[in-house]
């Protein structure tokens, strides 16, 4: 029998108010705000007496955020889970393994599983972290409104910031919002879901999802990963998942477990681990409703995708598609005219500074008309259409400047580190480098001692508060095949620098650039130093490499002699990378 405190408990973050017939085991974290000021749900008496002043405040008491969680992460790579099923081919899996008689390591798997996909669908948890193709999640049932705070509350999520639904399929999403796919989409959720594409979609008039998954919005984000990890956890919750990433807000999105549970341990109970992400930036979203359709977010399909589904399919929808265009703000809206002139470094604005969003891209050479588009981004009380349009997204704890091709040749990169060694009253500096087509170490002069054996790293750490020396993650990381160690030393200051070599290929930078970022977070680097992203193909060129790197015989991967399928990928994630390394900068420079 429930008493007064476990049913206040479970009415607080309950589902609809259902209370489960078994309630997960391994629940254990409460929910706590330190604010001064502030309810604290440890004394429940002195906000409510009664269980129904407890459902009262249970909105208010959800928006706090757990402490205290045992965090744990659940392997999903020991369920034997097919990378094509149906719904209920994922449910019955789910099933009999966690059911079934197995070993004890592996039973305490099925164990955690099971607490971990009750808990979401009772809503009587924090959410659970899990896996997708593109990034981890942080999921909750999108139709429970107290357990899509539990999302704000665990990432420090602004609450006016949208959240995606994730569905198991075009059927799960005609089921539970009770009207058919929109018939301007069929073609596109045949193209290119599952897969790394969020499709905007009117609000259902029945109001079956939690008002905080939209907040001011008439519109809500759905999409269908392709991970089929990620699948087999919404259908066997049998809830859609409302998730973004599973990272605390405003720092690098996370691609692996472990990233995950750095960022919100004790916040959260249950992590499931898929491994690594293949993408490693988020996905697509798209506004089909609006004519023409609009890129709010780029990611793994992109501008040219679109409009070549449009010119393929044709008609009065196809020919909308074909006119697909960019709605995401950038903060060089003159890239487009000026990337050819610029050897196709983007981004390239004439003056550095904080790398904030500025303006819409209303060129008539994108849009064909130029109107319309500046007034679409924020809607009703200023929210954002999608998430990504109006914070700061994907920042290190260091940093992180980017440097143009341009000043890169006219010695910005030493000149800049001068000045910042200037000012730093450190004694002991950490600079990671982020190289593409860089020189090692960026070039940086008068290096004092021959590259490091990384496994000799911590040799060269500073004392920590206990005066001892730290030991540096490089040898647990998977980049230490990559990474080369230099010392450094300017104005008494000596400095180790972190060289990180990823090569001019797009696709691994897209994969690791948010490893790379929190890599250098682990290892405490003040300061990173990055490229921005060359552009090897022209973003109105149907996939052609720039006249600049034609004429001086550069052939880029993506180039003339690559299939268009093969340029059209190149190009939609260097413009997914451009976005994220930009939102993570905090200053860029290109003169």
């Amino acid at each position: 029998m429930f008493t007064r405190a476990s049913l206040a408990r479970l009415l607080l973050v309950g589902s609809k108010s259902r209370v489960a017939s078994t309630v997960p085991r391994n629940f254990s974290c409460v929910s706590t705000r330190t604010n001064t000021g502030s309810h604290h749900p440890s004394s429940l008496n002195t906000m409510a007496t009664t269980v129904k002043g407890v459902i009262n405040d249970r909105l208010h008491l959800s928006s706090l955020p757990y402490s205290g969680c045992d965090t744990r992460i659940v392997s999903l790579l020991d369920v034997n889970i097919p990378d094509q099923a149906t719904e209920e081919e994922y449910r019955t899996i789910y099933a009999q393994y966690t059911q079934g008689s197995s070993p004890t390591d592996r039973a305490s798997n099925a164990s955690l599983l099971r607490d971990a996909i009750e808990s979401l669908r009772y809503g009587i948890a924090p959410p659970v972290a899990f896996p997708t193709e593109t990034v981890y999640g942080l999921g909750a049932d999108a139709t429970n409104e107290p357990a899509v705070s539990g999302i704000f509350a665990a990432k420090g999520r602004p609450s006016d910031n949208p959240l995606i639904v994730h569905v198991a399929s075009v059927a799960h999403l005609e089921r539970i919002t009770g009207v058919p796919l929109p018939e301007v989409y069929r073609a596109v959720a045949g193209r290119f879901w599952p897969g790394p594409l969020t499709i905007l979609l009117s609000v259902p008039a029945a109001g079956i999802f939690a008002k905080n998954v939209h907040p001011a919005q008439n519109t809500i984000g759905f999409r269908i990963p392709s991970s089929k990890y990620a699948r087999f956890f919404i259908a066997a919750a049998d809830r859609p998942i409302a998730g973004p990433s599973a990272n605390s807000s405003g720092k690098p999105s996370p691609t692996t477990a472990e990233h995950v549970l750095h960022d919100l341990t004790g916040k959260i109970n249950f992590i499931l681990d898929g491994g690594g992400c293949d993408v490693g930036v988020e996905s697509t979203v798209v506004d089909g409703l609006h004519d023409p359709p609009l890129i709010l977010r780029p990611g793994g399909v992109g501008l040219e995708e679109f409009r070549a589904l449009g010119r393929e399919i044709g008609g009065e929808v196809g020919d909308k598609w074909a006119r697909t265009t960019i709605g995401y703000k950038t903060s060089t809206h003159h890239a487009i005219e000026t990337a050819e002139s610029t050897n196709g470094s983007l981004p390239v604005s004439s003056v550095s500074g904080a790398a904030t969003p500025s303006e819409v891209l209303l060129s008539k050479h994108m849009n064909g008309n130029g109107s319309g588009i500046a007034s679409y981004e924020e809607d009703i009380n200023g929210a954002p259409r999608a998430p990504g349009m109006k914070y700061r997204h994907y920042a290190p704890k260091g940093r992180l400047i980017l440097f143009s091709t341009r000043a890169c040749q006219a010695g910005r990169v030493q000149e800049k580190w001068n000045q910042l060694v200037g000012v730093d009253n450190q004694r002991f500096v950490k600079v990671g480098i982020i190289s593409c087509h860089w020189p090692p170490f960026a070039g940086l002069k008068d290096i004092i001692s021959s590259t490091i054996d990384p496994t000799r790293v911590s040799e060269i750490s500073a004392p920590n508060a206990a005066g001892q020396k730290n030991t540096d993650p490089i040898t647990h990381s998977g980049f230490a095949d990559i990474t080369s160690i230099a010392q450094l030393r300017v104005r008494d200051i000596d400095v180790v620098l972190y060289n990180v070599q990823l090569g001019p290929e797009i696709s691994t930078l897209a994969h690791s650039l948010f490893g790379v970022l929190r890599f250098f977070d682990e290892l405490e680097c003040s300061y990173i130093f990055a490229e921005t992203v060359q552009r090897m193909t022209s973003p109105s060129s149907g996939g052609q490499s720039p006249a600049s790197d034609v004429a001086s015989g550069k052939e880029a991967t993506g180039g003339a002699k690559d299939q268009s399928g093969s340029r059209t990928l190149r190009r939609d994630l260097e413009d997914a990378v451009i976005d994220r390394i930009e939102k993570a900068a905090a200053e860029r420079i290109d003169e």
